[in-house]
């Protein structure tokens, strides 16, 4: 089977095709996203869509308060947001804890849970001090010993008011209407997070797929953690809290060091990439091992130090590979990090400066941590299509950044300087919008985005493919498996012999068949179709839409050949009608002339007269020419000039193959070759004219050197005859430049590249003027 990379000519790839129904044998077999691919990918979101309703499901059964609570500067936990009509008077209230009284042998026991500024602490992971965090544990150890005291006797707790008798309340589970909107936010957000770490890997199972992957399940979890506390509040169990404070911190190291590897492998592998995960990956485990309780203050700046100092190390790996190797890719996501991890250390200092505001601390340990991870969990999510994205979305995601930075201004001016919510808010939106504007540029003009084709380079590829099957016919066929590659993006692409009345789907949508138009030498009844399978690189079937545009396509570049075909035969038979009526015509009477010629000058004249003419008619006559013929020509030609002028022709010509010629490069050839050896015998004044032809490697080379008196050529104006000279070489696709030769004399040399495919945009045919010499060439034109 033929492969786009082929070297071999098209005849040589016929050998050996496979027949149209070989290859449609396997057409029903489905793409890699059709096959155990999607079902995997199915499979996976199925269980984590599961596992999240599951998640679920126990907090709908979990205790719930009929109010919410919030914190006060001062340290009290106050109730608001009451929802159960007969205790809105509580509203406003400071409460101090929740208490149980029950009956036991030999009087009433009394369970009390203190209810303190800390136990609306969500995570013990943002706590920095462990005296505190063991605290915190205390509180919802005690809390729990209560509700299960309560639910065993299906008893009230009373509410244990500042200054205020005890009222009783009913602790009812939360219920599915009861799960905050949020949780549901934040949980599908993990599940679009988990299911693009699932299909990046799926795609690809290489090592950096892996490490994008732990990446994304680690910011998945993070998210799925915050949204049970958010629900649990008060009430969390005491194995939830240790566990949360565990993996929370397994996350975030697991989520730095497959950063690093990322960074080391994406886009292009970095030498030694092993060494630098290997390390950034024990780093992690070691500071799990040796911090994972975090029973110091120093343990907990270890591991903020070390989630930094792994960020900080890929942002450097980042900053190395792009530096090896440009990518728009890596300047992103290097930007994309530095916004994270300054986001993370702005945190961090808010959290360890808000001592002084226990409210503004509990504000950054909840809601900056929640934005900081919404942010995080955002760049995971759209870092794989950064190289693909829409200009929509790469606004979507800057502003997601600036939104995170304000939220985490906002965190701190309040915390640090004491500010108002209202002032500090309006500060610290006037600071990232300010930046939003300053930085949008920078980022902006450095995203990637894929280039689709347009219609307007659609008709352009198909008017290219046109004029360059024109030269070449048989360039049909590569051409349009390239542009197919480029319209439908297909897993495989094969050119099969096959006949196909018109374009159709196989395989449920996983082949479309291509008929190719039949153009130029090959015989009608050789008939080949395009095979296209999966389109995307399998990631979808073809449609009947697809179907329809690959069908108007080959209408229109048939209709683009035939007209061509129909242009070209118009001219060749003008051409002929012109030929034809030079000979009858002009060539009798020049003939007329001969024999009633005054003396044997004029007579000879008159004879190279009708010489030129014949070679003039028989070139518009034919369709094509051999070199070897028309250099046979062209030396008979020149040496009847020359010979008329008493000078001498040394000609020598090479060539390491025989091309046809088209009618666009014989005539201008014809005409350059005349027009400089006119110039030569008029105005050099030359007594030997060297011409030297050389075709090489498909480099045809054109030399032409005389000995006359012409000089300087780079002060000569270019009139008609220099003029047409250069304007029939840029047509062939060529260079010309004269030069000096030494003692005397000038060379004209001509290059052309390509010469095989340089049959130029328009013909010129024997409508296009001969040059010669005019008034306006100088005394020494060439």
């Amino acid at each position: 089977m033929a492969t786009p990379g082929s070297h071999n000519t098209l005849g040589e790839r016929r050998t050996g095709w496979p027949s149209l129904d070989e290859v449609l044998q396997g057409s029903h077999e489905l793409p890699r996203w059709i096959g155990w691919r999607l079902r995997a990918l199915v499979g996976t979101v199925l269980l984590g869509c599961a596992l999240f309703f599951l998640v679920a499901h126990w907090l709908s059964t979990q205790p719930h308060l009929p109010f919410a609570l919030r914190a006060t500067p001062e340290g009290l936990v106050k109730i608001q947001g009451v929802d159960y009509p007969p205790l809105m008077h509580l509203e406003g209230r400071v409460l101090d804890g929740l208490r149980l009284d029950r009956s036991v042998e030999g009087g009433v026991q009394t369970l009390v849970a203190p209810i303190e500024l800390l136990s609306l602490q969500r995570s013990e992971r943002w706590i920095i001090d462990p005296d505190l965090r063991q605290r915190h544990l205390q509180l919802h150890q005690r809390m729990g010993t209560l509700l299960q005291a309560a639910s065993e006797r299906n008893m009230m707790v009373s509410l244990d008011l500042l200054h205020a008798p005890d009222e009783p309340v009913l602790i009812t589970p939360t219920g599915w209407t009861g799960l905050s909107p949020l949780f549901w936010l934040l949980g599908l957000l993990s599940i679009g997070v988990f299911g693009v770490g699932a299909v990046v890997l799926l795609a690809g199972p290489q090592w950096r797929n892996v490490a994008f992957a732990a990446l994304a399940l680690s910011q998945s979890g993070q998210l799925m953690f915050i949204a049970i506390e958010n629900n649990l509040d008060l009430f969390a169990p005491a194995w939830f809290v240790q566990l949360d404070m565990q993996l929370r911190l397994v996350f975030d190291l697991v989520g730095t060091a497959a950063l690093v590897q990322i960074a080391v492998l994406h886009p292009h592998r970095m030498a030694g990439w092993g060494w630098y995960a290997a390390l950034a990956w024990l780093s992690a485990i070691g500071l799990w091992v040796g911090m994972n309780h975090l029973d110091t203050t120093l343990n907990w700046w270890v591991v903020q130090s070390g989630c930094l100092g792994l960020s900080i190390a890929a942002i450097s790996l980042m900053t190395a590979s792009f530096h090896m190797e440009p990518h728009p890719f890596t300047l992103m996501m290097r930007r994309l990090v530095v916004v994270a991890v300054l986001t993370w250390l702005l945190l961090s200092l808010a959290i360890w400066r808000g001592v002084a505001r226990a409210d503004m601390q509990l504000n950054i340990t909840n809601f900056g941590v929640l934005t900081w991870q919404v942010f995080a969990a955002m760049a995971v999510l759209l870092s794989p299509y950064l190289s693909r994205s829409r200009p929509i979305l790469q606004e979507f995601s800057l502003l997601a950044a600036s939104s995170t930075i304000a939220a985490s201004l906002d965190l701190l001016f309040v915390a640090v300087f004491s500010l108002g919510q209202f002032t500090s808010m309006t500060l610290s939106l006037f600071f990232s919008f300010g930046l939003y504007l300053i930085i949008r540029r920078w980022v902006m003009t450095r995203l990637p985005g894929r280039d689709s084709l347009t219609m307007e380079r659609l008709f352009q590829r198909l008017y290219r493919i046109a004029r360059e099957v024109e030269r070449q016919p048989d360039a049909l066929d590569a051409s349009l498996m390239r542009l197919m590659r480029e319209l439908f993006d297909p897993l495989e692409v094969a050119l099969v012999p096959g006949d196909v009345g018109h374009t159709s789907l196989r395989g449920n949508g996983s082949v479309l068949l291509v008929p190719i138009p039949g153009w130029g030498a090959r015989p009608a009844a050789v008939r080949h179709v395009l095979v296209l399978k999966h389109s995307h690189k399998g990631q979808r079937l073809f449609t009947s839409e697809d179907a329809r545009l690959a069908e108007r396509v080959m209408e229109q570049l048939y209709r683009a050949l035939s007209f061509d075909q129909a242009v070209e035969q118009g001219r060749s038979e003008e051409r002929l009608r012109i030929a034809q009526d030079l000979h009858d015509d002009i060539g009798a009477r020049l003939l007329t002339l001969m024999y009633q010629a005054p003396n044997a000058e004029i007579e000879e004249y008159i004879r190279h007269t009708i010489q030129d003419l014949k070679t003039l008619t028989r070139g518009l006559a034919a369709q094509s020419h051999l070199l070897s013929e028309a250099a046979g020509e062209w030396k008979r030609d020149l040496s009847q000039r020359l010979a008329a002028a008493r000078c001498d022709l040394d000609w020598h010509m090479f060539q390491d193959t025989d091309l046809t010629l088209t009618m666009v490069q014989w005539s201008a050839l014809t005409r350059i070759m005349r027009e400089l050896v006119s110039n030569a015998i008029s105005h050099a004044k030359a007594k030997r004219v060297q011409v030297q032809l050389r075709l090489e490697n498909d480099r045809l080379t054109l030399s032409v050197e005389d000995n006359g008196v012409g000089r300087e050529p780079a002060t000569w104006s270019h009139g008609l005859g220099l003029g047409g000279v250069r304007k029939r070489v840029k047509q062939l696709g060529g260079n010309v430049r004269w030069l000096e030769v030494e003692p005397k004399g000038i060379r004209c040399e001509v290059v052309i590249d390509y010469f095989s495919g340089s049959s130029g945009m328009t013909g010129t045919g024997a409508g296009t003027h001969q040059g010669g010499t005019h008034p306006g060439d100088s005394q020494f034109s060439h």
